[in-house]
C-alpha cells in the first residue's frame, strides 16, 4: 500500500501540472474568444478538456486520503487489539486515538444523518473518504463494510464537533489522530465498529 502511494501522489503531481496547462490553455482561449478572435466551440472544448483534469485531479486526492486512512488502521491495528475491551458508552483515549463505545445499533442507513448535522452545522459536505467497503478495504482484508470514515482530524473544531455529536448519538466511533511513526497523516474519524480483519 505504501509503494502504490507513492506511485499514487506521483501521478497527481503530473495530473496537477497538466491540470495547470490546462487551465492557463482554457483562459487564453476565452480572452481570444471575447476578442471575437476564436469561436465558441474552440473554449468549450478547452472548458471540457479542464473539467476532465480537475475530476482526474480529484479522484487521485480522494484515493491518496483514502489510502492514508487504510493504512492508518491497518499500523493502529495491533494498538486497538491491546486496549482492553470498553463497557458500552465507555470512552478511553490514548496519543494517538480516542474510543467510544456507543450503544446506538450503529448501520449504514445511519450516515445520512450524520451528514444532515454536519451540514447543517458547517454548511458544507461531510468530508466522507469512504462509505463501507471499498476496493482498499478488500486489498487489505478488512471487512469495513458497516463503518465510515470522515476525513477530519479529530483534534480540529469541525472534528470535535462530530463527536460531540456521535456521543451525545450513542454511535460508536474510533478518532484516529495520525500520529503513527513513518506513515503519512491519515488522521480521521472512523464512524462504526472496528473493522475486523476478513
Amino acid at each position: 500500500m505504501k509503494e502504490a502511494r507513492v506511485s499514487a501522489q506521483k501521478l497527481l503531481e503530473i495530473n496537477q501540472r497538466e491540470q495547470n496547462r490546462l487551465t492557463e490553455e482554457y483562459e487564453r482561449r476565452l480572452e481570444l474568444f471575447r476578442q471575437g478572435l476564436i469561436a465558441s466551440a474552440d473554449v468549450a472544448q478547452s472548458e471540457h478538456a479542464l473539467a476532465k483534469a480537475n475530476r482526474r485531479v480529484d479522484q487521485d486526492r480522494r484515493w491518496l486520503t483514502e489510502t492514508d486512512i487504510a493504512i492508518t488502521e491497518v499500523e493502529m491495528r495491533d494498538e486497538l487489539l491491546r486496549l482492553p475491551r470498553l463497557v458500552l458508552g465507555g470512552q478511553s483515549e490514548s496519543a494517538t486515538l480516542m474510543r467510544f463505545n456507543g450503544a446506538a445499533l450503529w448501520s449504514l442507513g445511519d450516515a445520512a444523518k450524520v451528514e444532515s448535522f454536519f451540514l447543517q452545522t458547517f454548511g458544507r459536505a461531510l468530508p466522507i473518504s469512504a462509505l463501507g467497503q471499498t476496493p482498499t478495504h478488500d486489498r487489505l482484508r478488512f471487512d469495513h463494510r458497516d463503518a465510515m470514515d470522515v476525513a477530519l482530524h479529530p483534534e480540529s473544531k469541525e472534528g470535535q464537533s462530530l463527536l460531540t455529536y456521535l456521543r451525545r448519538a450513542g454511535i460508536p466511533f474510533i478518532a484516529f489522530k495520525g500520529a503513527v511513526p513513518g506513515s503519512s497523516t491519515g488522521a480521521h474519524i472512523h464512524i462504526g465498529k472496528a473493522s475486523p480483519r476478513t
